[in-house]
């Protein structure tokens, strides 16, 4: 047997899952480029080098408070690695300990609990330091409306502080072409009329060549008129580990950052596979973010199988934008409660979910056109009987939540894994 080792279950334990399959089948592993990991004196040295703007230990100088804005969960970025060089740098510009505080600008997003927090900051700082996160029901301070008529609501606790830095990743994004920058902002630290309106009227990028989009400007814009100082912005392996990082100027740095991740997480879908498989790693830790991994389905024949290693461990995911729209549209339409529609199981499926973390009703909440499995073993039998006497190719897929389809940028990322 020959074997193929991917990584699911994204801050619960990053497990690491065998595929085998016979030594006769044709396995490919589509996978982008590998880069080492950098070390410390690499990290801090992108610090002490920013792109297009001074030091943090320069812009700190005489100020009198500093917020750190972190994005949660469902973005891999391993903010507790760039922490303490942040860190470094505002007590040299003078801002003391108990004057920095740590915001989760996760939109509307769930709130984070203390295990949560500690994988993203890392125990010493949730230990030793104040941290708030973006609750929508928290004071926001009306900052005024981008020159693309979006109210800009922020939330107060950001607003107070005098440096504030962003902390992000570069990854394709089907809205905004590559996140980071200036999404910290919108929709990190706004409220929901912000968020909806951003969201329901600017453009978004798609293509991943076009990063200068509707959406990206105007979250870029809002950042100015916070007055965001500073973006930290992270390029990672297929394991979460920083292999480049990009400290500086809000458009500038991402910029860069930009340069060096379309290329990094490029990719070149097999099309005429006969099995494919792919991962919702390193954004898999719910089965709604998971599907993202899933882009490489879209690029198989109809007739191909398809299986999806998503472990989804938080369940279904919750979303509170959902939670709120739904209840502006219940009071336009003048009704009480939503209909109770029951899920009704299909016979027929589109493609595997390969997860020993759910359960069929939750994958049923949230991909209803999967088959879910627990086994690889079973899974591997199935496919030795669909391809009984065949020799099939198989393209695997690592780390696909990141990677995205070179000849076609990133539109389509966020589409549900069954739209072929």
């Amino acid at each position: 047997m020959q074997s193929v080792q991917v990584l699911t279950g994204a801050w619960y334990g990053d497990r690491e899952v065998d595929l085998t399959f016979p030594d006769d089948w044709d396995v490919n592993v589509i996978e982008y480029e590998k880069h080492p990991v950098l070390t410390q004196d690499q990290l801090r040295q992108a610090f002490h080098e920013p792109i297009g703007s001074p030091r943090i230990a320069d812009i700190a100088q005489g100020q009198n408070s500093a917020v750190i804005i972190c994005d949660d969960l469902t973005r891999p970025t391993p903010s507790s690695e760039v922490i303490p060089f942040i860190l470094e740098e505002l007590q040299e510009g003078g801002i003391s300990e108990e004057n920095i505080i740590f915001f989760m600008g996760f939109g509307c997003h769930r709130s984070m609990k203390h295990a949560d927090l500690v994988k993203k900051l890392g125990e010493d700082t949730v230990r030793r330091f104040r941290v708030k996160q973006n609750e929508l029901d928290d004071a926001y301070i009306y900052i005024g409306e981008t020159s693309r008529g979006v109210p800009l609501h922020c939330n107060q606790w950001v607003v107070d502080c005098d440096v504030k830095i962003g902390v992000g990743g570069a990854w394709p994004h089907g809205t905004a072409a590559f996140s980071g920058g200036g999404k910290i902002v919108i929709p990190g630290v706004s409220n929901y009329k912000t968020i909806s309106t951003a969201h329901g009227t600017m453009e978004s990028g798609g293509n991943a060549g076009n990063v200068e989009n509707e959406f990206r400007l105007n979250s870029e814009e809002a950042a100015r008129m916070l007055g965001v100082n500073t973006t930290v912005i992270t390029t990672l392996n297929d394991r979460r580990e920083i292999t480049a990082l990009f400290v500086g100027d809000l458009v500038d740095a991402h910029r860069a950052a930009v340069e060096t991740s379309r290329v990094a997480y490029a990719v070149t879908p097999m099309k005429d596979a006969d099995i494919v498989i792919t991962t919702g790693y390193p954004r898999d830790h719910d089965l709604s973010y998971g599907q993202i991994g899933g882009w490489p389905m879209r690029h198989a024949s109809p007739e191909a199988t398809r299986i999806l290693v998503s472990s989804g461990d938080e369940g279904v995911c919750y979303h509170r934008a959902g939670i709120i729209g739904s209840r502006l549209q219940r009071e336009k339409e003048d009704r009480e409660r939503e209909e109770r529609k029951p899920l009704v199981r299909s016979e027929d499926w589109d493609y595997i979910l390969f997860s020993d973390a759910v359960g069929p009703m939750e994958v049923l909440e949230a991909q209803p056109r999967a088959k879910l499995m627990d086994s690889w073993d079973e899974i591997l039998d199935m496919l030795k009987q669909i391809y009984r006497d065949q020799k099939p190719k198989v393209a695997v897929y690592p780390s696909a939540a990141i990677a995205y389809p070179a000849e076609e940028g990133t539109e389509g990322l966020y589409q549900s894994v069954w739209s072929r």
